[in-house]
C-alpha cells in the first residue's frame, strides 16, 4: 500500500516569468487538502536558471541539472520551500498499488502531461520513474480526451507505508 500517495506534482515553470500549468495524479489516488485545488500550480516561480527563453528548453535544463549535479526533484524541492507535497496530505490511508503498475497523470482538461519538461516519479526516496519531456516519453490525450498521461512504475521498493511523489518542470514559452 502507498501510504497517501503523496503529490509533489509541483508544476515548475523554469525558464519564463511565471508558471501557469496544472494537472495531478490520477492514479494512485491522493487525497488533497479541503478546499483546495486539485489541479491548480502550487505556488508561481520566477526563473530557477537564468538560460534564456524559448528553444530547446529540455535540453538546456538537461544540460543545466548535469552541470549542478541537480535532478528534476532537487529543483522543484528548492523552489517550493514549505510546499513539498503541493496541496495532498501524507496523514491518510494508504492507498492501494495501481494493478497495473502505472502512475496516471492528468490535466486539468483531461488529458494527459500539456507542456514539455521533464518529471521524475519517486518511492520514498528512491526514483522509480524519469522522463527527459514528459510530454513526449508519457504522451496522453488531448484537452477533454480523458486519456492521462501513462508513466510506468517499478513498485517493488514500496513495501507497507510509503509515499510516491511526482516532480514536473512544465516549460512554456
Amino acid at each position: 500500500m502507498l501510504a497517501g500517495a503523496a503529490l509533489a506534482a509541483i508544476t515548475v515553470l523554469g525558464f519564463a516569468p511565471h508558471a501557469d500549468a496544472h494537472g495531478n495524479v490520477k492514479e494512485p489516488k491522493p487525497t488533497f487538502e479541503s478546499g483546495k485545488s486539485t489541479v491548480e500550480w502550487v505556488v508561481n516561480i520566477d526563473n530557477f536558471w537564468d538560460v534564456g527563453s524559448g528553444g530547446d528548453q529540455v535540453g538546456k535544463f538537461k544540460t543545466m541539472a548535469k552541470e549542478k549535479g541537480m535532478s528534476v526533484r532537487d529543483v522543484v524541492l528548492e523552489m517550493v520551500k514549505d510546499k513539498k507535497c503541493g496541496y495532498t496530505r501524507t496523514d491518510v490511508d494508504p492507498q492501494p498499488i495501481p494493478s497495473d503498475g502505472n502512475v496516471k497523470w492528468r490535466s486539468n482538461r483531461d488529458g494527459g502531461f500539456g507542456h514539455t519538461g521533464p518529471c521524475e516519479v519517486y518511492i520514498d526516496d528512491k526514483m522509480v520513474a524519469h522522463g527527459d519531456n514528459c510530454e513526449e516519453d508519457f504522451p496522453g490525450g488531448g484537452d477533454e480526451s480523458n486519456k492521462p498521461s501513462i508513466i510506468p512504475v517499478d513498485y517493488s521498493s514500496c513495501s507497507g507505508k510509503c509515499t510516491l511523489s511526482l516532480y514536473w518542470l512544465a516549460f512554456q514559452n
